[in-house]
């Protein structure tokens, strides 16, 4: 899907006026394999280095190196003014330079091209304040279904997100836990990515917001997508009026946040000016090629879509980019917003690549404590981040490519794509049930899960596969093979081995364990209930004749099942041959009417009398 992009097919653009331009390098200077030894100590014990063994990218590259100082150093030389950012990803150094300094250096062996810096396609959200917040963000991850992969324990934890953005305050109360591990203003070259004097009051507005889409957190009122993650913030954009021009400071922030460890980027920040929709084609714009280098390191880059629909190839990059997620806006009833960039990408592909609530969303309000809605695609693209990442808490084995196929795939429109809504809503359940067995692993008895516990998955053919539960009892395994499997688990009871087939759609399972020894009463579960009934028991010492028969409160019996010379043991797990079962019919097949019923479970010489509550039309949790 990736291919390395060759610096020198850049196209050139004419330049005749001051301005912050590009210098970008004809090759890598001098001592290259002495550089890229260092390079390579530098990864080893770098934040980045477990990512890139995953991606298959530990080893130094030219795109590892910063650009030849002695180039630079002649760049100095020319400008009267100093470099503003250096990219290794690019061979490039961006700065200030007049027409006249631009004839001199366009001359030089060593300089393959000079082009003009890019201008963002930024612009302000209105905001209008949230009636019913904790309404809007539960929905709004429901539709991406978040809530569920949240509800199996998977949260973002041990994943870490670069933010590209305007700036970030921490003050609002769904971000005051946020797990921020290092900041960084490339606009002002300090490490305050907050308001600071020579700001505009709404600098930090637009990060701010989006970082609360993924890292909020406030029970009761507000959940961010992947509130465990950790976050590297960077603020590359100005939102003043003196000067527009911020790709170099993306191109700078996105490097930063690949060398610091970040696991994959949410960015709702895109460039146009100076490109046309001919050059939407992966390999032109410089935001882009960032983009795409990073992600052959294993850092993908989710980005919004753009603003610009609803017009063909109204893309903004870097969302053009193959390897880059670009992530287009629907509403709350999944249709696509009129302002959500279209597609395809200039060289045929489709875009965008998945979509999710970019209209109606709903984020911390800037500058206060409560909660605004907007539209934009500029909050989409936070929350399929956070899908990615709560997928990659559930697979830490997957490299970041891996969860952009399984997000694209599962995709509601994955069959019949178009270039509006591309793929269609994201599916974070199913990111992380694609190819994969997931399941949870119980006690047989009282239900409750069972954590840390040690899952083997044996498939038909193939060696044994392990996984360990979370704190909601739940695992992932991807087996790499279909076909049919046995489930077990060790480290608590005797679990009953579960057999199972599995598609590349996925898989979800229990398991359930029995105590080694039990004697707990009957169980009847659920009670009430809508129409099914499980009723458990335990059978100690020799085996015994069991029965059970439900009767109505005027002795008409309505159910009986009899099994002859049961093992000792527990049989309360909702599975065929464990606990015994009751679907609401009666003996002749018909359902039978809502009220009390009375159970007589025999074991051996024992009688068991139990109260069963039948309420059809009841809503069950």
């Amino acid at each position: 899907m990736l291919a390395f992009i060759i610096i020198t097919a850049l196209l050139q653009t004419t330049v005749a006026e001051e301005g912050l331009y590009w210098v970008i390098f004809s090759d890598r200077g001098a001592d290259v394999e002495f550089r890229l030894e260092s390079a390579n100590v530098d990864i080893m014990n770098g934040p980045a280095f477990e990512r890139r063994i995953l991606s298959g990218s530990s080893d130094a590259d030219v795109f590892d190196l910063a650009p030849y100082s002695p180039y630079i150093q002649q760049v100095e030389a020319v400008s009267s003014f100093p470099i503003r950012t250096s990219s290794r990803f690019l061979n490039a150094v961006s700065l200030m330079l007049s027409p006249e300094e631009i004839e001199v250096l366009i001359k030089k062996p060593f300089v393959s091209e000079i082009r003009a810096v890019g201008i963002s396609n930024f612009s302000p959200t209105e905001d209008i304040p949230a009636a019913d917040a904790y309404g809007l963000s539960m929905s709004q991850l429901e539709q991406v279904n978040i809530l569920a992969v949240h509800q199996r324990g998977w949260t973002g934890q041990g994943v870490t997100i670069g933010m590209l953005d305007s700036g970030f305050e921490l003050v609002h109360p769904c971000l005051q836990s946020a797990d921020v591990i290092a900041s960084w203003d490339f606009v002002n070259n300090d490490s305050i990515v907050g308001w600071q004097e020579g700001d505009l009051t709404n600098q930090p507005s637009h990060g701010t917001k989006t970082l609360s889409v993924i890292a909020g957190y406030q029970p009761g009122s507000y959940v961010g997508g992947a509130f465990n993650s950790s976050f590297i913030l960077a603020k590359t954009e100005d939102i003043s009026d003196e000067y527009e021009q911020e790709e170099d400071f993306w191109v700078a922030g996105l490097e930063w946040l690949e060398q610091s460890g970040a696991d994959l980027v949410s960015s709702s920040l895109g460039y146009t000016d100076w490109y046309e929709p001919f050059q939407m084609d992966g390999n032109t714009a410089v935001t882009t090629i960032a983009a795409d280098i990073a992600a052959s390191r294993g850092m993908v880059v989710w980005n919004s879509a753009g603003n610009d629909g609803p017009g063909e190839t109204s893309l903004v990059a870097p969302a053009d980019g193959d390897s880059v997620f670009a992530v287009g806006a629907v509403d709350g009833s999944g249709s696509i917003a009129n302002f959500s960039s279209r597609g395809p990408t200039a060289d045929g592909r489709i875009k965008p690549d998945g979509c999710a609530r970019g209209e109606n969303s709903v984020f911390a309000s800037f500058g206060g404590t409560g909660y605004s809605t907007g539209g934009g695609t500029s909050f989409a693209a936070p929350l399929v981040t956070a899908a990615a990442a709560c997928i990659s808490s559930a697979h830490p084995d997957w490299d970041m490519m891996r969860v952009f196929e399984a997000l694209v795939v599962t995709s509601d429109r994955y069959n019949s794509p178009d270039n509006s809504y591309g793929y269609g809503i994201v599916n974070a359940l199913e990111a992380v049930k694609h190819r994969s067995i997931i399941g949870e692993v119980r006690r047989s008895d009282t239900g409750s899960v069972l954590q840390q516990t040690s899952v083997t998955i044996t498939m038909e053919t193939g060696t044994p596969l392990t996984a360990t539960t979370n704190d909601q009892g739940f695992f992932a395994v991807e087996p790499g093979s279909y076909g049919n499997f046995t489930a077990t688990c060790s480290g608590w009871g005797m679990a009953i081995p579960y057999q199972g087939s599995l598609d590349e759609s996925g898989t979800e399972i229990i398991i359930y364990v029995n105590p080694m020894d039990s004697s707990e009463a009957p169980s009847v579960y659920p009670n009430p209930s809508s129409g099914e009934f499980y009723i458990g028991f335990d059978l100690i010492g020799s085996a015994e004749d069991v029965s059970l028969s439900i009767f109505t409160l005027t002795n008409q019996r309505v159910f009986f099942e009899e099994r002859i010379a049961v093992s000792a043991g527990c049989y309360r797990a909702p599975i065929d041959g464990q606990a015994f079962y009751w679907n609401g019919l009666n003996e002749e097949g018909e359902s039978v009417s809502s009220g009390q019923y009375i159970g007589l479970l025999k074991i051996g010489d024992s009688v068991e009398l139990l109260n069963l509550a039948l309420i059809r039309g009841m809503k069950e949790d």
